[in-house]
């Protein structure tokens, strides 16, 4: 019990510690902590200093020499008998000397001079009950320039304190309508709070997201760096490329263009690589083959087949056409069938953005790789595709698999142009 009335006497002290900061403090004399056995052997040389003065005073007070005391502040009151604090020590030692009526006197003049000299009407409000609401009532106006919780806690005590001891007093109306005031502020002030706790929550809340978002960004980056796939691939070069004829005597056209058997390239692949911190290390294996169905022509094609009937018992012997039809399509029209490619590719990729499940990232790539035809008489050369350029894709993680959606484009080279990528990834 001992323990509980201790604590709640820390925290009542502690309150009205705080609230007094809100009131403006007067100007005050320092002290040089000397004994007064050490200064009144100089007090005839040092009547005319009033800072001097009060310092030996109050090391007379400190003692117990109570007289002595008063003696020499009345002489610093004649020095600066406007001064709020003086006339607030001279106050203390009469109260010191039980001399109540003086005491509230040069209380209240030091009130006069500065009116928020709370010390004082702490002191004042002990010798003289009545002043409970004029203690009370500046608290309440000090509340209305500073909302705190600490200033409504000792308002309500002052002005409570005053309407038990004057329920009917004169200024009780006054005191009434304060205390509802702070009632009101003190509502007002604890659902401020609870916004406050609520927003420190949420903000609690983020700061704990964030952390856990930045340890599992970090466990994704560190842990199980390698990874494997397979996808899919769709490109569209920028620019045509033509194979050439192996023998051209035998064809019409000496180059054929790959865009007019293969508008685009559909290709499978194979990837592995290694995860370093936030950049990706991919290396990719593209299969394709992208059918066609398309012809080109040969030179010099055997437009007719002719059938004879010979009659040997003749001279000279006759002979007559049974039939004649001209050579297939396929003698004279190869069919192309699909266009093949084979292509290896390196990438580098920088992963800037990590909330799981999805991850942003953009870099740089390179490739190589040959495309071919794939028709009856193999009479064109593979074409050789290279080049290098930007990328960027999205990610959507779930556990140690991931979806890769990207969009490349090479910038230089013969296999300038733009590649979709559909790839699922395994990190182990």
């Amino acid at each position: 019990m001992r323990k509980k009335l201790l604590l709640l006497l820390l925290i009542l002290v502690s309150v009205s510690a705080m609230a007094r900061e809100y009131f403006e403090k007067p100007e005050e004399y320092s002290r040089t902590g000397k004994h007064y056995t050490e200064l009144a052997p100089s007090a005839s040389e040092y009547m005319g200093d009033p800072e001097w003065l009060y310092d030996l005073a109050w090391s007379y007070y400190e003692a117990g020499m109570n007289d002595d005391a008063l003696r020499y502040i009345l002489r610093t009151l004649e020095l600066k008998p406007q001064m709020a604090f003086l006339n607030a020590r001279a106050g203390d030692i009469y109260n010191a000397l039980g001399k109540r009526d003086s005491a509230i006197v040069y209380y209240e003049k030091a009130l006069n001079y500065h009116y928020e000299y709370i010390e004082v009407w702490e002191k004042i409000v002990e010798l003289e009950p009545k002043y409970y609401s004029n203690l009370g009532l500046l608290y309440a106006e000090k509340v209305d320039e500073h909302p705190d919780k600490g200033l409504i806690i000792k308002g309500q005590e002052y002005l409570n304190n005053y309407l038990e001891l004057f329920p009917d007093g004169e200024y009780s109306e006054q005191c009434r309508t304060a205390v509802s005031r702070l009632k009101l502020a003190q509502v007002q002030m604890e659902s401020q709070e609870q916004l406050s706790e609520k927003a420190s929550i949420a903000q609690a809340e983020e700061a704990r997201r964030k952390a856990e978002l930045k340890a599992d960004r970090e466990n994704f980056r560190k842990e199980k760096p390698y990874i494997v796939g397979f996808g899919f691939y769709s490109v569209v070069l920028s620019d045509d490329s033509y194979f050439k004829a192996k023998n051209p005597d035998e064809v019409i056209e000496n180059e054929l263009s790959l865009k007019h058997f293969a508008p685009n390239l559909n290709e499978f692949g194979f990837m592995a690589g290694y995860v370093l911190g936030p950049v990706f290390f991919r290396g990719e294996l593209h299969y394709g083959t992208t059918s066609s169905g398309k012809n080109y022509f040969f030179r010099d094609p055997v437009a007719w087949d002719y059938v004879w009937e010979i009659d040997s018992s003749s001279t000279p012997w006759d002979s007559t056409l049974i039939d004649s039809t001209k050579s297939t399509d396929d003698d004279i029209r190869p069919k192309v069938s699909s266009v093949n490619s084979l292509r290896f590719s390196i990438a580098a990729d920088y992963n800037f953005y990590y909330m799981n499940p999805v991850l942003l990232y953009i870099g740089g790539q390179a490739d190589i790789g040959t495309v071919s035809l794939d028709e009856p008489h193999d009479n064109f050369d593979k074409i050789t595709l290279s080049g290098a350029g930007l990328g960027g894709g999205i990610m959507l993680r779930f556990s140690d698999f991931l979806f890769d959606l990207s969009y490349r484009r090479n910038v230089v080279g013969s296999s300038a142009g733009g590649t979709i990528t559909l790839m699922g990834l395994y990190k182990f």
